[in-house]
C-alpha cells in the first residue's frame, strides 16, 4: 500500500484530550495534537508489525500543508519525523494556525500524483484530525468535492477524529 497520513496541527489541536491507551510525551500537556502524533506513531508501528512493506508519507496542516516527509518504506524515518513535529515547541511555531482540511488533502493527493501513484490500487489517505476545519473550501472548491476527487483519483480518505465534546 501507499499510505499518506495527514496530521492537523492548527490552533483547535491545543484543545485537551487524554487518553489512557496511548503513550503520551512525558514533556508535554496531552491535547488532541499530542494524541494525534501517537494515534499516528501506533498506526505505523502497526504496519511496521504486518507482513507488508507499505510506503508511508506524511503531511502536516493548518491552513497550509507541508510535506513533512515523502513516500518510504523506511518506518523509522516515519516514526522520527513524527517525534520531531510532536515536540510542543515545534508545534507551538507551527505557522498556520487556522484548519483547511480540503487544502491538506489537495497537498497529498499531489504527492501521490508526484510519485505517479495514481495509476496504483491501495492508496489511501488518513487524516488524524479533530475536525474542526476553518473554511472548508479551497479555491472556491468545498470540502466535499475535494474529497469526492481524490477518491475518484483512486485514494480513498480515511478520517482519525481525535476530539470529544465537539459538534
Amino acid at each position: 500500500r501507499r499510505i499518506c497520513l495527514m496530521l492537523d496541527a492548527s490552533n483547535s489541536m491545543n484543545s485537551p484530550f487524554k487518553t489512557s491507551r496511548l503513550p503520551q510525551r512525558a514533556d508535554s500537556e496531552q491535547n488532541a495534537f499530542v494524541t494525534n502524533v501517537a494515534a499516528a506513531e501506533r498506526f505505523v508501528q502497526m504496519r511496521m508489525r504486518g507482513p507488508y512493506r507499505d510506503l508511508v508519507a506524511l503531511v502536516e496542516f493548518a491552513a497550509d500543508a507541508y510535506v513533512v516527509t515523502p513516500f518510504t518504506n523506511d518506518y523509522d524515518n516515519i516514526l522520527m519525523s513524527l517525534s520531531l513535529i510532536g515536540d510542543p515547541h515545534e508545534f507551538a511555531s507551527f505557522p498556520d494556525q487556522q484548519t483547511l482540511i480540503a487544502k491538506g488533502i489537495e497537498e497529498s493527493v499531489e504527492l501521490f500524483k508526484a510519485f505517479k501513484y495514481l495509476d496504483a490500487t491501495g492508496n489511501l489517505l488518513v487524516i488524524f484530525s479533530d475536525g474542526e476545519d476553518t473554511n472548508a473550501a479551497v479555491n472556491g472548491r468545498p470540502l466535499d468535492d475535494i474529497i469526492r476527487g481524490a477518491v475518484d483519483a483512486g485514494v480513498p480518505v480515511y478520517f482519525i477524529r481525535t476530539n470529544y465534546n465537539k459538534a
